[in-house]
């Protein structure tokens, strides 16, 4: 028995007539007639009885015609649901991000998303690079954006934005007239970072490292504005993504560039080898579109 058949069944139960049933379906008389009878021969069985000028279902006909509504029904809505989806009139995806990169990017993209695509359901999760590697390659996020390099194998990405890591200092800091600094600058010397959740810190771990130099962290944190007003009071240095830093400073501080150059460059990760939904893909164009636009 095929869904064909259980229309055809549906319809003769809400027309009870054998032509008019035919009419609707654009079906000739003989054609429904004999997928009837295959029906019934299949089930050993006779659907309906002849009550006057109407066919009326028999009790295993009444059976049928409830399964034959169910499924029907439960087909239409599935055809419904992947039209939706086709036209992303439906859909949910779980990105993750950074605070900074969320504080610094992402309100009007999200908001220009909605506005094109109300549709789609979209949660956010905020928390360092590292940790939102981790979270893609488990599944827990269908796609994140985080610092380079990608650690994990597993991951794709594709990089949307480039700066640098500076170093911030007040303009009276001892610092501030210098044209850049290198890690052996901070030999026996505090700063203030990011805390070891993000790439940022994994990355300057491994410049210290390689130059024989121990870092003195003075202050660790997840939050941007936090270290930024404690480096400020405190005449302190603080060691951060170029464009967090401008977001906060008013240009009431001095940024030094490394030698060599630190690069920050934000990529979009997503998992290898697993299917991308149709909203997950439109939620990775678009941020691909904004970010082109900010680089322009």
């Amino acid at each position: 028995m095929d869904i064909n058949q259980l229309q055809y069944i549906k319809m003769i139960g809400e027309t009870k007539h054998m032509s008019k049933a035919a009419e609707k379906l654009y079906i000739s008389q003989p054609a429904l007639h004999k997928a009837l009878r295959k029906v019934e021969e299949e089930l050993n069985s006779t659907l309906f009885y002849r009550n006057g000028h109407e066919l009326l279902p028999t009790d295993t006909g009444q059976l049928v015609l409830e399964y034959a509504n169910n499924i029907i029904n439960s087909m239409d809505e599935m055809k419904d649901k992947i039209t939706k989806l086709q036209n992303l009139e439906k859909g949910n995806v779980v990105i993750g991000f950074p605070s900074i990169v969320g504080t610094l990017y992402l309100p009007e993209m999200l908001i220009q998303f909605k506005k094109k695509y109300p549709g789609i359901s979209l949660r956010t999760v905020e928390s360092g690079g590292n940790q939102l590697c981790s979270l893609v390659e488990s599944g827990d996020l269908d796609v994140a954006i985080v610092v380079r390099p990608i650690y994990l194998q597993t991951l794709n990405e594709i990089p949307i934005f480039r700066d640098q890591v500076v170093v911030s200092v007040n303009k009276d800091h001892p610092w501030a007239k210098r044209n850049f600094v290198t890690v052996k600058d901070f030999e026996n010397v505090p700063f203030n970072t990011f805390d070891s959740t993000f790439n940022v810190h994994t990355q300057l771990m491994n410049m210290f490292k390689n130059s024989n130099v121990s870092p003195n962290f003075q202050f660790i944190g997840a939050s941007t504005q936090f270290l930024y007003e404690l480096s400020t009071l405190s005449n302190g240095i603080l060691v951060l993504p170029k464009p967090a830093i401008e977001f906060y400073s008013q240009g009431n501080t001095a940024l030094i560039p490394f030698n060599p150059t630190f690069p920050w460059e934000l990529c979009l990760i997503f998992k290898k080898n697993t299917f991308l939904p149709i909203a997950t893909k439109t939620l990775i164009g678009h941020i691909q579109e904004h970010f082109l636009h900010i680089s322009d």
